[in-house]
Order: structure tokens, then C-alpha cells, then sequence
């Protein structure tokens, strides 16, 4: 059973990746050429995807906390995990592992590190999966 604590925590996550998904939803607009020329805007994009993960994340870790003493080594094991216990489709842990992937390359690389063609092919393709994490019906 979750607390109140826990619950509010984990809505106010869900809160945030809303709001960032509505940002990533505006930034959409911009064309491929703007995006690429454009260091403050891919600086938001970049921003507003990493956080919106972590804190998928952040609701991952807390649902393992109510049915677990521990939590994964990895963010990836962190979402199969809660596939094994049923709390997440076993579609959206894999994608959601793969979105973990993604976060480690924008939180742990810069500049001309990130592949700035990839993440706009994220902000135009992928949305939807980030914010279907919040809402797996299971």
C-alpha cells in the first residue's frame, strides 16, 4: 500500500512530466534546421527530456520502494523490475529502459557529444512514450 507521503510524491512527478512533455510539445514546431542552428533551443529540449525522465524514474524507484526493501543497481533494471511485478507493461519497461538510455547520454554528455539529429528525431517521434509511462494502463 502506498502512503500519502509516497502518493503525493509520485503525483507531483507525474505533474512534472506533463508540464515537461508540454514544453517538448511546443518545441516541436521548430524545423529541423532551427533546431540544429539553434544552441538555446536544443539546450531546452535536452533539459526538458532528461528531467521528464528522471523523473519517470523518481515514480519507478518510489513504486519499487513500497513492494521492496531495495532498488535496482541500474535505472534500466529499475523499470524491468517493475515489469516482473506487474506494475508496468512489459512494452513500456522496455521502452522506458531505453528512454533511461537516452537520459545517460544527455545528463553525461555535451556539446558536440550529443547527437543533435538523434535528439530531434526524439522530440518529433517519441513524446508520446514518456509521457505514457505516467499513464500505463497495464
Amino acid at each position: 500500500m502506498i502512503d500519502a507521503e509516497t502518493e503525493t510524491r509520485i503525483v507531483e512527478k507525474a505533474e512534472y512530466i506533463d508540464e515537461a512533455v508540454s514544453v517538448l510539445v511546443l518545441k516541436q514546431s521548430l524545423n529541423r534546421e532551427t533546431y540544429l542552428n539553434e544552441r538555446e533551443q536544443r539546450a531546452i529540449v535536452e533539459r526538458e527530456f532528461q528531467t521528464a525522465i528522471e523523473a519517470c524514474l523518481d515514480i519507478a524507484e518510489l513504486l519499487l520502494t513500497v513492494t521492496e526493501n531495495d532498488v535496482p543497481a541500474t535505472n534500466a533494471e529499475t523499470f524491468a523490475r517493475l515489469d516482473d511485478r506487474g506494475i508496468l507493461s512489459a512494452e513500456t519497461a522496455e521502452t522506458m529502459q531505453d528512454a533511461a538510455g537516452f537520459r545517460n547520454v544527455l545528463a553525461h554528455q555535451y556539446g558536440h557529444d550529443i547527437d543533435d539529429k538523434q535528439v530531434y528525431w526524439h522530440l518529433q517521434h517519441d513524446l508520446l512514450v514518456r509521457y505514457l509511462f505516467a499513464r500505463d494502463p497495464l
